[in-house]
């Protein structure tokens, strides 16, 4: 006898993770460990169980606080979870992650109001669970009849049970399509089922006789059975070999053997040694035909091996991915990309074909542990030599703060960074690039010691020459440009023009006077500078801000007049007089001999620096940009103008008593 094994068979990822879950899970509390219906579709586990002291929940009612409740791969509806939580007992989630997905989607249009359809058996728990997250409402098809009597839809939205025939899938949705004009729909079959599906397809037509090893009440075991028997009349459903009539296949030249996703690999073995048996191989041979047989079906691994393969699923903290072995890997978060902060959702998606480098053919769990970053660095490797030789520009992502400089992810190549090349200027506070992108340049690499050194210093000294040569070529006296405020000093600011500094003196910060720079502008402060020159070899720019604000002398003659009495501060005193600022840039003088009407020896006895003033103008001559104010003329206006209220209001009051009198008079 010829037996032959389907290449993909026995548990898929989200049984194995829920059958490992109730292993694993203890309750220190003191309470029931249940599961929430059957962890999966085979009596034989479900027995092993339940010597254990963990069966399926009888009734929620039953359940007391402190009690420990794993929900199946299968998925339950919102409402369950919802009661769970009400009893305040411990919920453990081994729901498959593909099941998981179906309910964010059912969720998530069911809110948008779309009708839900669900695809698949009314019956199946999984079904049941999908339904309850769209509040039960959901329209369940299993038939082309079924679909043919549906309404029509404004919009509908479209999932199908995880376990559920491609084959049938395939022929049902053209259908479905019809009875709306807007339809979204998600292909939810898992991978797993599609592969086992098709798997057994393949050897079905190469047997003579099969055997499909699952649970009675399976689903995916089911529809393994009716794929089957399209291409192998002889097909027989059973949970262990141990129900099977040897007879019925005793003398067949080709016997295939596969089994449902809720059969483990241990009972894939019994079936395989007691087929074994009935073949005409001599004993020596017979144990090793067992494990040929079996093996063969999967490809031999070893640590260091890259392979292929394809993601199965993902979620925030790993990927799996089915590499053709007998047992899935897992890509944990860290073992994505040198960043380990980045989930595996935002960039694998199941179905992503990769390259992953094998850490550990068992990781204690039966999974085999796999690497991305370690195979992407590899195949970076390359190119990263090829960049160092042309000086190349490569985008790096900072992932960690170090000592002395920071450690980045080029393509999955740890790339060292010195704190000195970071920044054209020195970095003092390093933290504020973490998690940040910008290109380097490969400034060193040592393949034998695997030592990469990059600098972004580099390029931005490349970026400033560009733009300094682009500047320069185009900047002119008399132009106004944008700038930015970068450094203060006694004697003006710095202002970046985009790569290029030039100078604001402090005489040209306003038409005013200025004691410091820092009274008129600040570092960081965005300005609109006027070019006063550009010295192109000795790379020197002279910028204005005054130039760009009105001249004070301009419009002198519409702001004041000869007569007007002003207020403004004494900013400076000579021997002749004092200059009085009475608007910035707008300076006018007093001589000496209008500063008081009593006679004065030195302008300093009457005035000091700083002072404020009152001061009439006398003269104003705009052409030759001269001022003249009298302070004592001021005073005078002032004086006059209270003798003038003085005498008015002695009037006033004469006016008053001869009205009293000129009243009694009369009387």
């Amino acid at each position: 006898m010829n037996i032959i094994v389907a290449d993909y068979s026995g548990f898929c990822f989200g049984v194995k993770n829920a059958v490992s879950t109730v292993y694993k899970t203890t309750n220190d509390k003191g309470g029931r460990i249940y599961t929430y219906g059957p962890i999966i579709h085979n009596s034989t586990v479900v027995n092993e169980l339940e010597q254990k002291g963990i069966i399926a929940l009888p009734s929620i009612e039953d359940l007391k606080e402190n009690d420990t409740v794993i929900i199946r791969s299968h998925g339950v509806s919102k409402e369950v979870i919802g009661t769970l939580r009400d009893k305040k007992v411990d919920i453990v989630d081994a729901t498959c992650p593909y099941v998981e997905y179906i309910h964010k989607k059912v969720e998530e249009y069911y809110n948008k109001n779309y009708q839900i359809i669900i695809v698949g058996d009314p019956a199946h728990p999984e079904v049941h669970g999908i339904n309850g997250w769209c509040d039960n409402s959901a329209v369940i098809v299993n038939s082309e009849e079924e679909i043919n009597n549906l309404p029509k839809y404004p919009k509908i939205c479209v999932v199908s049970q995880t376990t559920m025939n491609s084959d049938k899938w395939a022929l049902m949705v053209p259908l479905i399509l019809k009875i709306s004009k807007e339809i979204i729909v998600f292909n939810t079959i898992c991978t797993a089922t599609e592969q086992r599906q098709k798997s057994a397809e393949e050897i079905a037509k190469k047997s003579d006789s099969l055997i499909v090893l699952g649970g009675y009440n399976s689903s995916n075991t089911k529809k393994l059975v009716e794929i089957c028997k399209k291409y192998c009349d002889k097909t027989y459903h059973i949970e262990t070999i141990n129900e099977m009539d040897v007879e019925k296949i005793k003398n067949v030249k080709t016997l295939g053997i596969t089994a449902g996703a809720s059969t483990p690999d241990w009972i894939i073995k019994e079936a395989i040694d007691k087929m074994s048996d009935l073949t005409n191989i001599n004993e020596e041979n017979n144990e090793q035909n067992i494990m040929d047989e079996y093996e063969k079906t999967f490809k031999k691994i070893s640590q260091g091996d890259i392979v292929k393969g394809k993601i199965i699923y993902v979620n925030d903290d790993e990927a799996s991915v089915d590499i053709g072995y007998k047992a899935d890997g897992l890509i944990p978060r860290s073992e994505l990309t040198i960043s380990g902060d980045v989930s595996p959702r935002d960039i694998l998606n199941p179905g992503d074909e990769l390259d992953v480098y094998i850490l550990k053919v068992n990781d204690g769990e039966g999974n085999v542990l796999l690497s991305k970053k370690l195979v992407d660095a590899e195949k970076s490797l390359e190119y990263i030599e090829e960049a160092h030789k042309s000086k190349t520009k490569l985008t790096a992502r900072v992932a960690q703060i170090v000592k002395g400089g920071v450690i980045a992810d080029v393509k999955g190549v740890q790339v060292f960074i010195p704190a000195s090349q970071l920044d054209i200027r020195y970095v003092e506070d390093m933290s504020q690039y973490l998690k940040q992108e910008f290109d380097i340049i490969i400034s060193e690499y040592n393949p034998e010691k695997r030592r990469v050194i990059g600098s972004r210093k580099a390029v931005l000294g490349e970026e400033i020459k560009n733009k300094k040569k682009a500047l320069f070529e185009n900047l002119e006296a008399g132009q106004v440009i944008s700038g930015k405020v970068i450094r203060i000093t006694d004697f003006g600011a710095f202002v970046d023009l985009g790569g290029v500094d030039g100078l604001i003196h402090i005489s040209e910060l306003s038409w005013g006077r200025v004691k410091h720079p820092s009274e008129v502008v600040k570092e960081g402060d965005s300005v609109e500078v006027y070019v006063l020159s550009v010295d192109k070899d000795k790379e020197r720019i002279s910028l204005s801000l005054k130039k760009t604000l009105s001249e004070p002398w301009g419009d002198i003659d519409s702001k004041f007049k000869i007569g007007d009495i002003v207020t403004g501060k004494v900013v400076r005193i000579a021997s002749f007089g004092a200059f009085i600022e009475i608007e910035p840039g707008l300076d006018g003088l007093v001589h000496i001999s209008n500063i008081s009407d009593k006679r004065i020896n030195k302008v300093e006895d009457a005035l000091k620096v700083g002072e404020t003033v009152t001061a009439k103008i006398i003269e104003i001559n705009a052409e030759n940009k001269r001022l003249s104010l009298s302070i004592k003329d001021a005073a005078e206006t002032e004086n006059v103008d209270v003798e003038v209220f003085e005498e008015a209001a002695k009037e006033e009051v004469q006016t008053t008593i001869q009205d009293v009198i000129d009243s009694k008079v009369s009387e």
